[in-house]
């Protein structure tokens, strides 16, 4: 429970859906610069397909009996994850950003577990479709995710914001967000998936740097 969960919990989807109100640290609204991180998309159990028609999912699906449930509470996973350090292979995504805040070298960020001071989120808010796969897209995702996320924003107040995928900055894109977010004075970058082999992987969209250390020069640059 934060000070932010109310305000959250208000917000029509998570009325649907309040396993995806995003984790936000005990330690987030304290911190000099605010970070939101955005992820892609939750995976379910590859036998579930209630999620599988975006009208029905943003419709509302009772998804309380449903054994994966688990699979997409998000704060849930990142409470566990920080309790156990990251173990699980599912958890690399986690693990691998929490690495780079600590090597960064912000003061707030470069602590035992910086997820305490961070926030996050997944962008896309419909699971994917396939266990490991992308999310396939359909209008009603770009949409709803789009609008979902701006009010996160506009509740959590982040002064960064980093999406550490780049089909989630795509559509956001498309989507006039990461506009809105910039028009707000809110610095916004992209970077790849960090629990994919490219997070370690020099590219040129990435100014010759890897996912990661392209995340760190950026996170530096931010907050100077």
């Amino acid at each position: 429970m934060t000070i932010f969960t109310k305000e959250l919990s208000s917000i029509a989807h998570y009325q649907k859906y309040p396993n995806l109100i995003p984790w936000i640290g005990d330690g987030y609204d304290e911190a000099k610069h605010k970070l939101l991180i955005l992820g892609e998309s939750h995976y379910l159990d590859k036998d579930s397909q209630y999620h599988h028609n975006p009208e029905e999912w943003y419709a509302g699906v009772d998804v309380s009996a449903f054994k994966d449930l688990g699979w997409m509470k998000t704060a849930n996973i990142i409470r566990n994850g920080l309790k156990d350090g990251w173990k699980k292979k599912s958890k690399l995504i986690y693990k691998n950003l929490s690495k780079a805040l600590i090597e960064s070298k912000v003061e707030e960020f470069a602590i035992e577990q910086p997820f305490q001071k961070v926030c996050y989120l997944n962008y896309f808010q419909r699971p994917a479709e396939k266990t490991g796969k992308s999310i396939e897209v359909s209008p009603m995702d770009s949409k709803v995710s789009a609008d979902v996320v701006s009010e996160v924003t506009a509740i959590v107040k982040p002064d960064i914001v980093i999406f550490s995928s780049t089909l989630a900055w795509n559509h956001a894109k498309k989507s006039n967000l990461i506009s809105e977010l910039k028009e707000r004075g809110i610095k916004c970058a992209r970077v790849p998936h960090a629990g994919m082999p490219w997070w370690n992987r020099v590219s040129k969209k990435y100014d010759n740097k890897t996912g990661k250390y392209y995340f760190i020069d950026f996170i530096t640059s931010a907050v100077s």
